[in-house]
């Protein structure tokens, strides 16, 4: 037989619809499965989880099959699914961990003197890692990271009135010999402090382009002020060969 202390606690614990079954004056009610605040799973952070994931594995096989430009590390990822194994859109996500990507991967030229491309792609792995292993620090997929300062373009003429020192192109002994003559354009960026960034050719002729290339990138500019302040820029130049007759 109860204690009525124990029959008490008993009756007190028991919700009112079980209550009444319990008495036989209800039929009982379903009850819901009761679940834990913590394991209710935030669809926009798994979707981040997710296409981070993709991202991770894109950016791996890249490393591994040598990928050699930005484009096909992005292309590919954009051919992931858009949507996640519930068949739920993961738009936002998937955009979000595209702009992760890009962030990191530059459009590299034939003179390039920043990173190559495979230590940018493992800059990126490192950081997408982090971010998956970091969703506490409150990223929204809807959104990319603050963008780098804007590029800034000048015309050839301005660019030329900031030359500061140059180098004439050394002709190859070839063009020499059969008289060559020609002009190589040649896109151009140029660094904050007015060194020559990166460049790549926009056309001439094949004999003149190394030439071309391997004297530009000696040039020294002063620098392009955007609002008093010295900025990096991209421009062309033009590299005319014209040897002695």
């Amino acid at each position: 037989m109860l204690r009525p202390n124990v029959l008490l606690a008993n009756f007190i614990l028991l919700p009112a619809g079980l209550l009444a079954c319990q008495l036989g004056t209800s039929q009982c009610p379903e009850v819901a499965p009761q679940h834990s605040p913590t394991a209710t799973v935030d669809p926009i952070r798994a979707s981040l989880e997710l296409e981070l994931d993709r991202a991770i594995l894109v950016l791996k096989r890249g490393l591994k099959e040598h990928w050699a430009t930005r484009d096909q590390f992005l292309t590919a990822f954009e051919k992931t699914p858009g949507r996640d194994p519930t068949g739920r859109p993961v738009t936002d996500a998937k955009s979000y961990a595209g702009c992760a990507i890009g962030e990191h991967l530059r459009a590299h030229q034939v003179w390039d003197e920043g990173p190559p491309i495979e230590v940018e792609v493992q800059r990126a792995i490192d950081e997408l890692t982090e971010r998956r292993e970091g969703q506490a620090i409150g990223l929204q997929p809807s959104s990319c990271a603050v963008p780098g300062p804007r590029k800034v373009v000048v015309s050839a003429g301005v660019a030329a009135s900031l030359l500061k020192t140059k180098s004439d192109p050394a002709h190859p002994a070839e063009v020499l010999e059969n008289h060559v003559s020609g002009m190589v354009v040649l896109h151009a960026t140029i660094s904050a402090k007015g060194g020559v960034k990166a460049l790549r050719v926009i056309c001439g002729p094949a004999s003149l382009q190394q030439a071309a290339l391997d004297a530009v990138r000696n040039w020294t500019y002063r620098p392009f002020l955007l609002n008093n302040m010295p900025v990096e820029f991209e421009t062309t130049i033009n590299v005319v060969f014209a040897p002695n007759r």
